[in-house]
């Protein structure tokens, strides 16, 4: 009796071990499976786009010489196709950033500002301070430091010049990242449709009871 038992309990055991044996076995393979085609997917997308940015900044010029592209463009621009049907837009994001020049500038501003403009005119002194402001990052506000550099003729203070002249130089614009979007006419409406390369943004299609196909849009 207790070695039927003993028996039985060794079956049950070797049964479990095979079955989560064949469970991990095919978790193994469905993860591999996925990972390894992801991989593959985005060493493909990794390429696309090397070669969508290296061609669009080759074709940068002539579109801007034929009029394709504005003049005043500083490398983001739209192309189209002849028949509407299909749009590429490329953008160049950059971030504006100032070099220790810029907080000589500061400090040479602001002596000149409490010296001689605070209480000579003080509606200048409140319009330059406010532009001087800094972001919660501790970074200038590029679109203030230009209106500044526009009342550069206002004084000719020497300490008002040579902060003019240490914004300029300190000044530079970093390139942050490229972006490459893609579109297609949405045939119904008319209206530009981003063609989705995000894994998350890619619609999903499901099959209803009645074999119509669905999507699900969910991120």
């Amino acid at each position: 009796m207790v070695e039927a038992l003993e028996k039985k309990k060794e079956e049950k055991r070797k049964q479990a071990q095979k079955e989560q044996k064949n469970y991990e076995k095919t978790r193994d393979e469905l993860v591999k499976k996925m990972c390894c085609s992801a991989l593959y997917l985005h060493q493909m997308m990794r390429e696309f786009k090397t070669e969508s940015i290296h061609k669009l900044d080759e074709f940068y010029e002539q579109a801007k010489a034929y009029g394709d592209v504005r003049s005043s463009s500083k490398g983001g621009f739209s192309l189209r196709s002849s028949d509407g049907e299909y749009k590429v837009s490329y953008d160049r994001n950059t971030m504006v950033e100032y070099d220790e020049r810029a907080d000589l500038a500061e400090e040479q501003l602001r002596d000149f500002l409490k010296h001689m403009v605070k209480k000579k005119d003080s509606k200048a002194y409140e319009i330059i301070t406010a532009l001087l402001e800094r972001g919660k990052s501790g970074q200038f506000n590029p679109i203030a430091i230009n209106s500044l550099l526009k009342m550069e003729d206002r004084f000719n203070d020497p300490r008002w010049v040579k902060a003019m002249q240490l914004f300029k130089e300190s000044h530079e614009v970093r390139l942050i990242s490229y972006s490459v979007s893609l579109y297609t006419k949405d045939s119904e409406t008319g209206k530009d449709e981003i063609i989705r390369l995000s894994l998350p943004s890619i619609p999903i299609i499901s099959e209803n009871d009645d074999g119509k196909s669905d999507t699900d849009t969910k991120d």
